[in-house]
């Protein structure tokens, strides 16, 4: 009975979290949090002191024992990005193996606004939203804020910065010591992180005058201070003016007035003002006219995606990992029908080619990625492009991947032209050998598929491939000459015999007129 029940456990700045739910249906069975103040420590650059580790480790040790209540043994330990900062994080991790047995999983920022958006995400797909309304959604942690676009239910694009409540806080204090007009300096900081977060052109917000809504996500003292100030309803939303006169009648608000009157909690009180300056500065650009709430938290996405793996859901959202993928080679001028060529052929070898390499759909999206990719650092210079390329891929962040992903994709990227792993020693030093494996794999594969349209003239439409004793033979349906297909297949194919032992054949068959 317990086999298809899944605890998570997440532990950040801020506490701990504990979620268990039945996965065929999505329901909890339990939620318990913690309140731990880790953030103190984390954000001035100093490690998290025993004590607060040995909380975490009692509290951990306590969110065991709930899961044993339950019978449950699936469960995992989720870290946040903001904890793994800390410079003791290495340390912290080891303490709460040797006192709980817990193996820690961190998650970069990006996972974070992956798994935190999709709850959201489910409605605005289910219901959609009136008159093709553009909705943000904004999930404001302790140090980083992500905002993620949908328009008419569909999504559009995603980004997050290091920017949150507790560095601002820190920025407010910093300011108020030294500029008679801090609160202008800090909106004009704020602006700074802020104004370049659309990829695709940063003025296009500021200057789309459409009304637009956003969604704070997670941010549950917000949610209270603002029911409490307007006199509102749980759930209902406030919009942008009244919130603009709420921020201006606080801005100067005193401790007391905010505990007694607007039931703040005293540890939330010096993050009140940076979190309010910063939705602000939000609503302003986005041209939002109104803001509702989600208590959907990143607890929620990965109890989705346990479930989607263990074949209980089909809720899957690597389409909107794609779709950002995308959004980044279109930024690069990457030549789109070549890409998706490319890229299609990639994903029906990988398909085809499972009985060999034996890898699963989340190593099927890294090749994806690295197909869609793979050309970007023709922008740069045609000259090493695939160089430019892994530097690209390294430097950018793909929401929902975590930084190891990012590192696999780029090494795929670099190796898809000419150099091999194997000539390249010093440079793969640092990777584990099982991630060298696997970008061997997928990196032999891209090459292969990028061979059949080297020249950029799509004289190939259509593959299928067959295995056989010692030969993986590809065929070709094309009535082109593919004198150049054959000998860039044939150069580019001796890199596939080695990362896989088999033979790659190329076999030409022409296609019949309609």
């Amino acid at each position: 009975m317990a086999a298809k029940y899944y605890g998570v456990m997440m532990v950040n700045v801020q506490g701990l979290e504990l979620l268990i739910v039945n996965l065929k249906n999505l329901k909890p069975l339990e939620h318990v949090k913690k309140d731990i103040n880790l953030g103190d420590d984390v954000y001035q650059d100093q490690p998290v002191k025993y004590e607060s580790v040995n909380k975490v480790s009692e509290a951990l040790t306590g969110f065991v024992q709930i899961l044993n209540d339950y019978s449950v043994d699936n469960y995992k330990l989720f870290g946040s990005s903001a904890l793994h900062q800390a410079i003791n994080s290495d340390f912290i991790a080891d303490q709460l193996f040797l006192h709980t047995g817990l193996n820690i999983e961190w998650l970069s920022s990006s996972e974070e606004t992956f798994y935190r958006n999709q709850n959201i995400t489910t409605e605005l797909r289910k219901d959609g939203v009136d008159d093709k309304q553009t909705v943000f959604l904004v999930g404001i942690t302790s140090g980083n804020t992500a905002i993620t676009e949908f328009n008419d239910g569909k999504f559009i694009g995603s980004t997050s910065f290091a920017l949150g409540p507790i560095k601002i806080a820190e920025d407010l204090q910093s300011l108020r010591e030294t500029a008679p007009n801090s609160i202008g300096l800090l909106n004009d900081y704020i602006d700074s992180k802020l104004n370049d977060f659309y990829i695709g052109n940063p003025a296009s917000v500021v200057s789309n005058k459409v009304p637009t809504k956003i969604i704070l996500l997670g941010s549950l003292p917000m949610q209270r201070l603002v029911e409490n100030y307007n006199h509102s309803e749980v759930g209902e939303t406030i919009t942008a003016a009244r919130f603009d006169d709420m921020v201006d009648d606080l801005v100067d608000a005193s401790d007391q007035y905010l505990i007694e009157r607007l039931q703040v909690e005293p540890d939330y009180i010096p993050l009140v003002l940076p979190e309010l300056l910063l939705t602000r500065r939000i609503l302003r650009l986005t041209n939002a006219v109104e803001i509702g709430f989600s208590d959907s938290g990143v607890v929620d996405g990965l109890v989705n995606q346990e479930a989607l793996e263990r074949g209980y859901s089909k809720l899957d959202f690597t389409s909107e990992i794609v779709r950002l993928a995308l959004n980044l080679s279109e930024h690069y001028d990457v030549e789109p029908v070549h890409r998706d060529l490319v890229t299609k052929f990639c994903l029906h070898l990988f398909d085809q080619l499972k009985p060999l390499h034996q890898l699963g759909r989340h190593e099927r999206l890294l090749l994806e990625i690295a197909s869609i990719l793979h050309d970007s650092g023709n922008y740069i210079g045609i000259h090493e492009h695939y160089l430019h390329s892994e530097y690209i891929i390294l430097h950018s962040e793909i929401i929902g991947l975590s930084k190891d992903d990012i590192r696999v994709i780029a090494a795929i990227a670099r190796y898809h032209s000419s150099t091999t792993p194997n000539e390249d020693l010093i440079h793969f030093q640092h990777i584990s050998a099982d991630s060298r494996r696997l970008i061997a794999k997928l990196a032999a594969i891209l090459r292969l598929a990028d061979a059949l349209d080297d020249d950029r003239q799509q004289k190939i439409k259509k593959i299928s491939v067959s295995i056989k004793e010692t030969k993986v033979v590809i065929t070709v349906f094309s009535n082109a000459n593919l004198a150049y297909e054959n000998w860039i297949f044939n150069t580019k194919s001796h890199f596939f015999t080695e990362a896989y032992g088999y033979n790659a054949v190329l076999k030409q068959r022409g296609v019949k007129a309609k």
